[in-house]
């Protein structure tokens, strides 16, 4: 039986093998043309998506939503400040029939003995009476740092370690010199022993705030000096002792809602007798 000849619709010319084959692949990859864009949409999709969430979960990290805190007509809040760092003194106590951070602000507002107040979820309501913030040094003994609880690089130049009946154990001159020259050495040295923020180590060194390296040399160079800390953010800071270190869990960074009572009798200056005002990011 003869086979139906195929004829070019526009010069009536038989076409070839080759021209039919080429014609039918056209008209698969027209069929396939969708799922084709499809794949590529998905594949874009999957590549690029997880990044996106990473970018924005790391913004929303860097950057906390804010608490509003409630007026306090009675005994204004001093205005342009927020108590978001760790506090030192024991000034503020514990509030434990408290739960929220509103409850926290209004409860300290309608009570006068009430100065400052300060709520993260790990510690709850705290309540107490007047702090010093930031660069200020007139005033109470209770100080709080001007900025949220920040991840450190830091440790010890001098052995600290607690015996099983709780106090300090003793080490010989020889073997506190041994564990400086480790803690000195970039070979053997431990940056990450104090991650959570250190207390006692004095004034910001600007002098030796570039690196963490920096901050630890220039420790090191001090036969005073036994332990340093230093942040990207607050720099570096070096002294005979720090105490009162905070813990290194992921929650102990995050900031606290706090406020604080303006108080007519103080100056709120720093060591010159200059006033001195917390600078909100």
């Amino acid at each position: 039986m003869p086979q139906a000849t195929t004829y070019d619709s526009g010069k009536r010319k038989p076409l070839g093998n080759t021209t039919i084959v080429a014609a039918q692949r056209c008209l698969s990859l027209r069929s396939k043309r969708p799922f084709l864009l499809s794949s590529i949409f998905l594949s874009v999709i999957v590549v690029f998506l997880p990044r996106t969430i990473t970018k924005l979960s790391n913004g929303l990290s860097r950057k906390p939503l804010r608490t509003a805190v409630p007026p306090c007509p009675s005994s204004p809040w001093k205005p342009n400040e927020s108590l978001q760092g760790n506090c030192q003194g024991g000034g503020i106590q514990p509030n434990p029939s408290i739960a929220t951070a509103t409850e926290c602000a209004s409860s300290c507002c309608s009570d006068p003995a009430c100065i400052t107040f300060q709520f993260r979820s790990d510690v709850g309501c705290l309540q107490g009476g007047d702090v010093r913030l930031g660069m200020e040094k007139d005033g109470t003994p209770t100080w709080c740092s001007d900025s949220p609880p920040l991840r450190w690089r830091g440790q010890y130049l001098v052995p600290r370690v607690q015996g099983q009946d709780g106090k300090d154990v003793v080490y010989s001159d020889a073997e506190k010199g041994e564990f400086r020259k480790k803690s000195c050495d970039l070979n053997s040295w431990s940056p990450d022993e104090r991650p959570g923020q250190c207390f006692g180590l004095g004034s910001k060194r600007v002098e030796a705030s570039a690196s963490d390296v920096e901050c630890m040399k220039a420790c090191c160079a001090d036969p005073n000096c036994g332990a340093w800390q230093w942040s990207r953010e607050a720099g570096c800071y070096y002294g005979k002792w720090m105490f009162g270190c905070l813990s290194g869990e992921s929650v102990m960074f995050e900031p606290f809602v706090g406020r604080r009572k303006f108080q007519e009798s103080r100056t709120y200056s720093d060591a010159s007798g200059r006033p001195w005002q917390q600078t909100l990011s």
